[in-house]
């Protein structure tokens, strides 16, 4: 009876943050569909040469379908947070995870002008987890970093993704921090609420999103300012099993 009774609160929980699902959704999708445009304009423009690069059209084409089918995906999942049954969890490499969501963003990364650092836990960093819900907030964190530092001169723009396995072996955390203004000291909880914002035309929702999945796959989801400047973002999971040690 407690457990239905967790799970209802939990559900509600999900669909207060989700009450406005279409602007999450255009969030969430926003870099696909931006990717599909870019690549149809560029396969329009060898197209129009008197040489066709098939190879390269090929190439265009499979990126096109590669965007389409993650945006069915962020649809679908984010969608299934509004339902009541537990998580579709399965094993999956975190730092695997981290690659992907680096190769999906990797236009919008560039066309900001950020460089990536990345420091990978070296031993196993499996998790019992959502793979797309994980993709989505780990997408969620990787494009707020970049957006944060839309003031910082394009050459020191760097954002820092780290893993590692904690001193007891039983959760993986990840860091995602950048080099922008950092966050107020009061809003270092505040901006995991609905409809809290920094931006001028943020809805507020991202952030509150991530939480609530991470929530579900009992995680923890918090804020800190760097010492040197810029924010980071902590991540923790527990793992699916106990890495060897070295």
């Amino acid at each position: 009876m407690a457990r239905s009774h967790g799970q209802q609160l939990a559900h509600l929980g999900r669909a207060a943050v989700l009450g406005q699902l279409s602007g999450a959704l255009a969030h969430e999708l926003n870099q696909p569909l931006t990717s599909i445009r870019g690549n149809a304009e560029a396969g329009l423009q060898l197209l129009a040469n008197d040489e066709h690069d098939l190879a390269q059209i090929r190439e265009i084409l499979q990126d096109i379908v590669d965007d389409d089918e993650r945006a069915v995906q962020v649809i679908q999942h984010l969608r299934g947070l509004l339902r009541k049954g537990e998580i579709q969890a399965q094993v999956i490499d975190l730092n695997s995870v981290i690659r992907q969501v680096l190769d999906i963003a990797r236009s919008d990364i560039i066309s900001r002008n950020v460089s990536i650092e990345t420091s990978l836990e070296p031993r196993s960093t499996l998790v019992l987890a959502d793979r797309v819900q994980i993709q989505q907030v780990l997408l969620n964190l990787v494009i707020n970093a970049c957006e944060a530092m839309a003031n910082v001169l394009p050459r020191q723009r760097r954002l820092r993704i780290a893993t590692h396995i904690s001193s007891d072996d039983l959760r993986v955390e990840l860091n995602v921090q950048d080099v922008g203004c950092g966050i107020a000291a009061g809003d270092l909880e505040r901006i995991f609420e609905p409809f809290v914002t920094t931006k001028k035309e943020g809805l507020g929702l991202g952030l509150a999103i991530c939480r609530t999945i991470v929530r579900a796959h009992d995680g923890h989801l918090w804020a800190d300012n760097a010492a040197e400047g810029g924010a980071i973002l902590h991540l923790r999971l527990p793992v699916a099993a106990p890495p060897p040690r070295l």
